[in-house]
């Protein structure tokens, strides 16, 4: 492979299912040169090899060679990874959930601050293009949000962390960059159905200025579901992210020029009533999240600017599942 000094050197860690994705999407990068990578599976160290002609490396050979290690593999060895890397001066992509404890990322975070290093957290759904594209074009202050999260049950996939941290901990993640809020009260529920683990939890978050989250995931359900929905004053919002789209219903004051009338909602309206119930259907143009996610990233290092998501996110949302499944255990 070309080797570049002005591009970002990255070192991939993991390249299972998910790391593959990523690699081919790191490969579509220009500011990025794939160094090499690591994995601990022979082989996929051969696969990888020659289909990508990707050199492998032992932890600290890969790490001693980049700018940036990108770790992809299972959640009990990121905090190592991310420490080593961290020590020896470099910056950090980690997939969710960031670590195992939070007191791990509390850490990683203390010596990114230290060595002036950037953490991001694979926290995708910020850039979903539908939550993109709504939360520009409105102003989310729910009063209420209801989120369900759900999917087909894979014996392969997941079932050793609970759903709150294969599936829920997007959600979370969503939460707390909507509301700008403490949280003072968190009540959960969940119970085991195919796995050693909660397949299915429900919790309900509620936040200093009103707000209450009733947030459901489920990796046992027939069909999948991802839907956000957020009521506020005169604003109901419905985001679909598996279909990319949103429909939203807003009331405007009886004199507005915008008489884009639905009657989807109400099917019938008082003469006095004395507003407008308008419609807008939102259908962003899709975009591959996975290459935004990681290019923004990288583009904080090259600008030193502040990344999108940040390890101190990555705490946050870490932090509240934990919660969440320490009100289930007390049950």
């Amino acid at each position: 492979m070309k080797k570049n000094k002005n591009k970002i050197k990255v070192g991939l860690f993991g390249v299972g299912k998910f790391g593959k994705y990523h690699l081919q999407n790191l490969l579509k990068i220009p500011e990025v040169e794939i160094v090499g990578f690591c994995d601990i599976a022979p082989e996929v160290q051969k696969l990888i090899s020659e289909k990508y002609n990707i050199k492998y490396y032992s932890q600290s050979e890969l790490i001693d060679l980049v700018d940036v290690v990108d770790v992809v593999v299972p959640t009990i060895s990121h905090f190592d990874i991310a420490k080593e890397a961290l020590l020896n001066g470099k910056h950090v992509f980690i997939e969710k959930p960031v670590t195992q404890t939070v007191d791990q990322i509390r850490e990683l975070n203390n010596l990114a601050d230290k060595n002036n290093l950037k953490i991001s957290v694979g926290h995708i759904e910020r850039f979903n293009p539908i939550f993109v594209k709504t939360k520009e074009k409105y102003d989310l202050k729910p009063s209420f949000i209801e989120i369900h999260r759900v999917g087909k049950f894979n014996p392969l996939r997941g079932i050793d962390v609970p759903v709150i941290m294969e599936l829920m901990i997007h959600d979370l993640d969503l939460l707390l960059f909507t509301i700008d809020a403490e949280i003072t009260n968190i009540s959960a529920s969940g119970t085991k159905v195919l796995s050693s683990e909660c397949d299915i939890v429900n919790a309900r978050i509620e936040f200093a200025n009103g707000t209450v989250a009733n947030i459901t995931s489920s990796r046992i359900s027939y069909k999948k579901m991802r839907k956000v929905r957020i009521f506020q004053k005169n604003l109901y919002i419905s985001m679909d992210f598996l279909n990319n789209k949103a429909d939203v219903y807003f009331l405007l004051k009886e004199d507005n020029n915008q008489k884009n009338f639905n009657s989807k909602i109400l099917s019938k309206i008082p003469k006095d009533f004395s507003k407008i119930i308008n419609y807008d259907k939102i259908e962003p143009q899709k975009y591959n999240a996975l290459k935004m996610e990681l290019s923004e990233f990288i583009k904080s290092i090259i600008n030193d600017t502040t990344p999108m998501v940040t390890g101190e996110d990555g705490y946050k949302a870490l932090k509240l599942a934990s919660e969440i499944q320490e009100s289930i255990n007390q049950q």
